[in-house]
This record gives structure tokens, C-alpha cells and sequence, in this order.
């Protein structure tokens, strides 16, 4: 515990002490665990024996999960505020849980952290970057589901899902499946995912092993590589990765360097018969380029769990679009996210109230 290095032991043995969680609910969060944790200046002043930690959430929390947070770190006082936010409890407050605006940001004159309430924090005020608090997300907690999302949207491209189950089904189309549709398999095939974090990870481990797939992987952050990787590289390894995949998927930040990352260029580099899956931001792509690729058949198929604008409007061009699933926005939903969502700052408050590094702390200018 002297470097805090926190083990898959570590973890579960301090979730189970405090009763944070059942520990076989909490198993496929543990990945949360190798997140880089930093020590900022911020958060390096000792807390005396019975300084209490004022802690404001804007995010809706049941007593039990309040009460698990409050129990997990010492002298912890925590406010759950309704719909109005009161100027006093947040001027007082050093940690605020969930998302802040400017205005918010201003009022907290002891504030010292803030924990985002999801994995990108691209609106985050101007307010909060300057701010010399502490920020840190929620990397690796959506992660498991929106993998298994990721897969669902590749399978119904490559088995022909979309297009051969209901409504083909109820108006008994079944004998017939459209001439151009090609079911694929994924076996022995190459993913290239751009953005190794929680997301690109927990989807290449499962199709690796599950699939014996090839993955390729670009990452703006210098990380190890997984064993389940063939080659992991910077992002300016791109454009020599496209070519190579059967699969080129999306789960980067979005940040000024990612907007618009899958452009033309991009695009017209993929094989003809490979999939384009999005499941990070619907501004890293350049949809009017997917759309000409899509309709143009520069590439076999595409799958979108996110979009720009959100809802997508009904005359975007993508809805006309061949060989294309979108779903909206939904990827991260399961009940054991708010399990997950509150173990992690459960895990966080300890850690703070006790002067131990952070989990998941966020480069604030680079957005990630």
C-alpha cells in the first residue's frame, strides 16, 4: 500500500470490508483497478484526524448509495441536492460528484475535486479546465456493456441481422434475403480499434478470445500492451493500420485532435468489405464521408451507437443509408452500471478523505 498500488485483491478485499458491493457484482469492473492514479498537488495537503470532507452530488443517489459512499472514507459529509442547487452547501463544499457548469464552478470556493459522472468529459465548462481542481471520470465503468454493444452491432452487420430478422420475418420475406447481402463470420479476422482505454480494451479482449480475432490498436496514451494485442501503437499509426482491417472501430475521446477523425481519407483507405463501428462520440466522424462510403459501397457495412446531432434528426442522410444499424446513444445502460458508477466513487471518497491518489484522474487540457 506504500506506492498504492491497488491488486484485483486489493480492490475486492476493500469493497467487501466496507460493504460496498457483492464482490462477484463488482467482478467485471475490476479492470478499474490498472487505471493510472496520480497524486496532484491539489490533494496533497494531510487532512487532520476529524477534518470533515464536505461532498455536494448533483447526481440522484438512493440512501443506501449514499450512505455506502459516506461509509467508504472517514468524516465524509455528504449532500445529495434536489432539482434547486443551494449556494451555500456548494461554496462550502471541497468535492462535488457528477457534472458542474461555470456557474457552479465559480460558487465552490473550497473546491478541490470534482468527479465527472461519465467516461468523456468534452463538456466540461472552460471554468472547470482552468480550475486547479482535481478531475476524474468515469474510464472503465460503461466499459463491459458498451463492449458487448460494440459486438451486437458488428454481429447484426455481419450475419445479416438487420436485415433478415423482424420486419422481414412478419411480412415473410425469410426465404428471400436480398441479393447483395453477404453474411460474414469473424473468425481469424483483424479489428483495428482506435482508443485502447476501457472500452477499445474490454471489446478487443472479448473478441480476441471469444472470436479469435487479430486486434490492432492506436492510443494517444503511451500504455502496455494487452496480450490479447498484436500491436499496439500512437494514433499517427492510422493510417497504415486501416488498410490491414476487417473491422475499424471508434472508441477514442472526443478531444480537438480526435473531431473528424474518420474522414474521407479514412474511409477510402478501408477495404471494400470492411465494418465501421462508432460507440465513443458521434463527433470524432465526418458523417457526410460515411454516408458517400456507405452509399457508394466503399466499404460493406456500418454500426453507430452515437451520432452528430443526438437525436438524429429525420431527414439525416444516414437514415437512407444501405447496411447500416444505429442505436441511440443507449450502449452504456445496464442496471449494474450504477453498481459500478457507485463502487468507483465510493473507491475515490476513501481515497481522497485518507490523502491516497486518485482513480482515473483526467489530463484536463488534453480532455482525457
Amino acid at each position: 500500500m506504500a506506492k498504492d498500488h491497488f491488486s484485483r485483491r486489493n480492490f475486492l478485499a476493500t469493497l467487501a470490508a466496507t460493504g460496498a458491493v457483492n464482490t462477484a457484482q463488482i467482478n467485471p469492473f475490476i479492470s478499474l483497478a490498472t487505471s493510472p492514479a496520480t497524486s496532484p498537488d491539489a490533494l496533497s495537503r494531510p487532512r487532520l484526524p476529524n477534518e470533515p470532507v464536505k461532498v455536494v452530488s448533483s447526481l440522484k443517489l438512493s440512501p443506501a448509495e449514499a450512505a455506502q459512499i459516506k461509509a467508504a472514507g472517514r468524516n465524509v459529509e455528504l449532500l445529495v441536492l434536489g432539482d434547486s442547487k443551494e449556494a451555500k452547501p456548494i461554496s462550502e463544499a471541497e468535492v462535488i460528484i457528477g457534472s458542474v457548469d461555470g456557474a457552479t464552478i465559480l460558487q465552490a470556493k473550497k473546491l478541490k475535486w470534482v468527479q465527472w459522472p461519465g467516461a468523456g468529459v468534452e463538456s466540461m465548462p472552460r471554468e472547470l479546465v482552468e480550475h486547479p481542481c482535481v478531475l476524474t471520470n468515469m474510464q472503465r465503468v460503461y466499459a463491459p456493456v458498451i463492449a458487448e454493444s460494440a459486438i451486437g452491432l458488428l454481429l447484426s452487420l455481419t450475419r445479416g441481422l438487420t436485415q433478415l430478422s423482424i420486419p422481414a420475418f412478419k411480412e415473410h420475406k425469410w426465404a428471400q434475403a436480398p441479393g447483395n447481402l453477404i453474411l460474414d463470420d469473424l473468425y481469424g479476422k483483424t479489428i483495428g480499434i482506435v482508443g485502447m482505454g476501457g472500452i477499445g480494451s474490454e471489446t478487443a479482449r472479448r473478441l480476441h478470445y471469444g472470436f479469435q480475432m487479430r486486434v490492432l490498436g492506436t492510443d494517444a496514451k503511451p500504455l502496455p500492451k494487452p496480450e490479447f494485442v498484436a500491436e499496439l501503437r500512437d494514433p499517427t499509426w492510422l493510417m497504415e493500420m486501416v488498410p490491414q482491417v476487417d473491422v475499424l472501430m471508434s472508441a477514442a475521446p472526443l478531444t480537438k485532435e480526435t473531431k473528424g477523425m474518420f474522414n474521407e481519407q479514412v474511409f477510402r483507405k478501408m477495404k471494400p468489405n470492411a465494418y465501421f463501428i462508432n460507440v465513443s462520440r458521434g463527433g470524432l466522424v465526418d458523417q457526410e464521408a460515411l454516408v458517400r462510403a456507405l452509399k457508394e459501397n466503399r466499404i460493406r457495412g456500418a454500426g453507430l451507437d452515437v451520432t452528430t446531432p443526438e437525436p438524429l434528426p429525420p431527414d439525416s442522410p444516414l437514415w437512407s443509408c444501405p447496411n447500416l444499424v444505429i442505436t441511440p446513444h443507449n450502449s452504456g445502460q445496464a442496471p449494474i452500471r450504477q453498481v459500478r458508477l457507485v463502487a468507483l466513487i465510493s473507491e475515490n471518497v476513501r481515497r481522497y478523505s485518507n490523502g491516497l491518489p486518485l482513480m482515473n484522474v483526467v489530463d484536463k487540457v488534453k480532455g482525457y
